[in-house]
């Protein structure tokens, strides 16, 4: 899958007090949607928490057999912080 675009959703408090929504990874024919809950406030705007929540999507991702199957992950560039890039 190339990603062409990242996206974040949601991420507002839950009843019981976790804060839930979704990152959405975006190719040319694809929308892949991964649903997280996080036990604590997270501020989609601050780009550290952006980072925990994309890390956290992208190894969810690698585990759904579907695309597992299908190849790696790939992305355009600029799209992949590079705080997330491996070496």
């Amino acid at each position: 899958m190339y990603v062409t675009r990242i996206e974040f959703a949601g991420f507002k408090p839950t009843p019981n007090g976790p804060f839930s929504g979704s990152v959405v990874l975006v190719s040319e024919d694809t929308r892949m949607q991964i649903p997280l809950t996080m036990p604590r406030r997270v501020e989609v705007q601050h780009s550290r928490h952006r980072l925990l929540l994309l890390a956290e999507a992208l190894r969810k991702a690698r585990r759904i057999p579907d695309y597992r199957q299908r190849g790696r992950l790939r992305f355009a560039p600029g799209v992949l912080p590079p705080e997330l890039r491996r070496a």
